[in-house]
């Protein structure tokens, strides 16, 4: 027991040191960028600016909460006037919500201001947006490339012995526009991870180690039409995932329409399967409106495995902004096809449901509402801990509401609650989520984080409380985070109780606007039982 708690204590007792000492650290010089959420798909945030100059992948883009930046997206891709960035952080965007890049002030004398991130990414998709639908300039083609190169260590201790390992995670991500100036453009994004020491798992089968989420390219046959060979996730018809095969668009006017054909990933390890071919055709409108945009898509798509139809469906997507302060966003896909009795039959069946509405009541209230009926996500890599997982399943799918509010500046309130019920529950599952934070904390300038999970499911009723203090030690350079949670589980079926107590500390650095090294420790104690959890990634833009 007291070995988990010294690495606890250390760990804390260190990264106390830079909140009380943080504020002698010098200022940097920056200005901030404005701009727009204008599209929004799973994880996937597409951002509008005037212009995304001074902006590089892999920067930190936030949002302002009582006057302060809050770090929420990390940017994934960006063009001219756009960027595509994934979450970082435990924050809801809808469409038309502002969003703030920082950008190094021209004049300022070798002053670099590097991204920072919020928390360690502990959780890769099995499928990776990467690149968005760019826009296509007229005039000559110029190369631009970029790219980040990660290398990550994740190491699990405890003092039951036996259950210790140590895992090495390798990233490469590149996109390279016009390729010697030329309409050839390609993206990848290829994952490798091993366990130490267990190589004849990785000799066994090399694509349980190896996920190539992305790899393809791209040619422009003009400036409205373009062709992509290998593997990508279309952004207009994401849910659809990745396609390993052709995918071909065209643009006229506001209108777009594409077709692909080629195969879906193998469902086991994420590897090249032809025998679950697919193909398909899809057609969409978009168009900017006085308060935002709107956007709209419909796809009839069949899918097959081993030359038998395994799916014919359509799928449609729709959101606006049309109405100033609120937001809607739908979704939904009808199977076409299904086997009645061993024979093949036409018919009509909803398999996928998503509805959302936001409303920005006022500057200090916003309202939101949904209902999702899709199919759980499937993560083919994550570093969740058990309490996380549990969490994050119960709050997926069904009817949520959330409420935000900041009565005062610096202090926010959010109520988050949702029900759903299977024919095959024992019983409804229920969350109530409630948080409240205060971003300016006197003496230290860090912001505070209060919260606390209610969740009562098919099989237990859980709690957990949670404190979480974070501060820019040296504005855009460190980053410090300390977080407190207590779990408390009971299990119907069986009686048990399971009680955690859950520490963690975050340190990131910033050394220049291309490298980055972020360190986590987790400590969960459980009774007599430590679990510890150790994350390093060291990362290099280019």
């Amino acid at each position: 027991m007291i070995y988990g708690r010294k690495y606890i204590f250390f760990a804390f007792f260190c990264l106390s040191t830079f909140f009380i000492s943080g504020n002698v650290f010098a200022q940097q010089s920056f200005k901030v960028v404005k701009g727009n959420v204008s599209y929004i798909t799973g994880q996937s945030i597409y951002i509008k600016f005037e212009n995304t100059q001074g902006i590089e992948n892999g920067d930190t883009l936030f949002v302002e909460k009582g006057g302060r930046l809050i770090p929420a997206l990390t940017v994934k891709h960006h063009s001219s006037i756009s960027c595509l960035g994934n979450y970082i952080a435990d924050i809801s965007l809808q469409l038309n919500d502002p969003v703030i890049a920082r950008v190094e002030v021209a004049q300022s004398k070798g002053g670099i201001i590097p991204d920072q991130e919020d928390e360690v990414e502990k959780d890769v998709n099995e499928q990776a947006l990467i690149s968005s639908a760019r826009e296509q300039k007229g005039g000559k083609h110029r190369q631009d490339v970029s790219g980040r190169i990660s290398v990550s260590s994740y190491s699990n201790l405890t003092n039951q012995g036996g259950n210790d390992y140590h895992r090495l995670r390798y990233t490469f991500l590149m996109d390279v526009e016009n390729i010697s100036n030329s309409k050839l453009s390609a993206e990848t994004y290829i994952s490798f991870s091993h366990r130490l020491n267990e190589w004849d798992v990785v000799r066994d089968n090399l694509n349980d180690a190896l996920k190539i989420y992305s790899l393809a390219l791209r040619y422009d046959l003009s400036e409205n039409t373009n062709i992509w060979l290998g593997r990508k996730i279309n952004p207009v018809i994401a849910n659809m995932g990745a396609v390993d095969g052709l995918q071909v668009q065209h643009k006229f006017n506001n209108f777009f329409a594409g077709a692909v054909v080629g195969s879906r990933p193998d469902y086991s390890d994420y590897s090249f399967n032809p025998g679950l071919f697919e193909y398909g055709a899809y057609f969409g409108h978009s168009q900017k409106v006085e308060n935002g945009f709107t956007q709209t898509s419909f796809a009839l798509f069949e899918q097959r495995n081993n030359s038998n139809v395994d799916r014919r469906f359509a799928y449609f997507q729709h959101s606006n902004s049309i109405i100033k302060d609120i937001s809607v966003f739908s979704s939904f896909e009808l199977d076409l096809y299904k086997l009645e009795n061993g024979q093949p039959k036409n018919s009509l069946s909803l398999t996928s449901l998503y509805l959302s509405l936001r409303y920005r009541v006022s500057r200090r209230l916003s309202l939101f509402g949904s209902y999702d009926s899709r199919k759980n996500i499937i993560y083919y890599e994550t570093f969740k801990n058990y309490a996380d997982k549990v969490l994050q399943l119960a709050a997926r799918q069904g009817l949520r509401f959330r409420i935000n509010y900041r009565p005062v500046n610096y202090l926010s309130i959010g109520i988050n609650a949702g029900t759903r019920s299977a024919k095959t529950d024992a019983r409804a599952t229920n969350t109530l989520n409630g948080f409240i934070t205060y971003v300016k904390v006197p003496v230290i300038e860090s912001s505070l984080t209060l919260s606390t999970n209610f969740m009562q499911t098919s099989y237990l009723n859980g709690q957990i409380y949670g404190a979480r203090l974070s501060k820019d030690v040296v504005p855009g350079k460190i980053y410090a985070m300390l977080n407190y949670r207590r779990v408390d589980f009971n299990y119907l079926s069986s009686n048990l109780k399971l009680v955690q107590n859950i520490g963690e500390a975050n340190l990131s650095f910033q050394f220049n606007r291309k490298l980055y090294l972020s360190v986590n420790y987790e400590a969960t104690l459980q009774g007599t039982e430590n679990f510890n959890r150790i994350y390093l990634n060291l990362r290099r833009k280019f």
